[in-house]
């Protein structure tokens, strides 16, 4: 059961809610950890990621898992997973962890996710002074990144099948369809679905185009809308009319009636799905991240640019984006010019 979990990329699931983290946190160094993550996304991934660690330091101590998702025990087995003494565990013990993921077939990334969250405890531990610095030292030693690729995951749209996605919005009577293809218009223009479910009116400047985006950590950005993308905007905002909510994107009733409540990441992620599924072209909220990314690139953007649009804090995350097709690589490579000359035989 391990190896098969383990060789499970973690996802997301459905989150412990904020007020059973608290309670939980005056007790568990692991709660009080993943209670200081600040997005729901790095929650949910990392309370996962130390559910798996837990599975392996200590077997039978968790119930069986029930599947992943709403319909899982996810929550009941962190519950458990908060219970662990990591304080206690012993160096060759988290080695040991280590090489068990290594062995399960697990790919780098969730090694690497599961080995960070075990370290994140830890200097929580250290935190709490439940281990002195030696002690914090040794146990990181055991848990060095494991270095590797894999085949990334997701897809680089092209133009006509983004186009398609659009036609089929379009031929929706109902204002959702405005909604939607504003909604698709940010995914477009690299937006995180949790960043264009949190756009507000004042986050907007029709006259320049100017949009704030709120990223992760808290951390601003300022993206300008041009063409295609600040047409949708602003024929939304036309449609949207006014409202009590500041949010830029709102609730469509099934009756097609604007309600004055925004939207959350996961409506984002429900719409796109529901429109792509229409169009026949299947995609994700991060293609089309990554097809923005891919895009600028093609057109000559420099990466430290890319990056700055995206909010990646490094321009080596930005590289890991890339979904173009290998013909890209092809052109790529006919721009180089080998000077061979041919043997006589």
């Amino acid at each position: 059961m391990l190896s098969n979990q383990a060789s499970t990329a973690i996802t997301a699931s459905k989150s412990i809610q904020d007020s059973d983290l608290a309670t939980l946190a005056i007790s568990s160094s692991v709660a009080a950890y993943v209670r200081s993550l600040t997005t729901n996304a790095s929650r949910s991934s990392t309370q996962q990621a130390l559910t798996l660690a837990a599975d392996i330091l200590s077997p039978g101590f968790l119930p069986p898992s029930k599947g992943p998702g709403r319909n899982g025990n996810g929550s009941e087995r962190f519950h458990k997973t908060c219970q662990l003494p990591f304080h206690q565990l012993r160096t060759d013990r988290l080695a040991e962890l280590r090489a068990e993921l290594l062995r399960s077939g697990s790919s780098t990334s969730t090694i690497n996710k599961v080995l960070a969250a075990v370290k994140g405890v830890l200097y929580q531990c250290w935190k709490s002074q439940f281990i002195d610095g030696e002690t914090l030292a040794r146990a990181k030693a055991s848990l060095t990144v494991v270095k590797g690729t894999t085949v990334q995951k997701g897809r680089h749209l092209t133009k006509m099948e983004l186009a398609k996605i659009f036609r089929v919005i379009a031929k929706t009577e109902n204002p959702a369809a405005a909604r939607d293809a504003a909604l698709l218009a940010l995914l477009c223009i690299g937006l995180r679905r949790a960043e264009v479910a949190s756009v507000s009116m004042k986050d907007y400047q029709q006259d320049s185009g100017r949009l704030v985006v709120h990223g992760k950590g808290n951390k601003e950005r300022a993206v300008f809308l041009t063409n295609g993308a600040k047409s949708a905007i602003d024929d939304w905002i036309r449609i949207r009319g006014q409202s009590k909510s500041n949010a830029l994107l709102l609730q469509v009733n099934k009756g097609g009636k604007i309600i004055d409540a925004g939207i959350t990441a996961q409506s984002v992620y429900s719409a796109l799905l529901k429109r792509s599924a229409e169009s026949g072209v299947l995609c994700s909220p991060h293609d089309l991240r990554r097809t923005f990314a891919g895009e600028c690139l093609n057109s000559g953007v420099d990466i430290v640019t890319v990056q700055h649009l995206m909010g990646h804090s490094s321009p080596t995350t930005t590289a890991r984006y890339d979904r173009r097709p290998e013909e890209t690589l092809k052109l790529a490579m006919a721009a180089i010019s080998v000077p061979y000359v041919a043997c006589n035989k």
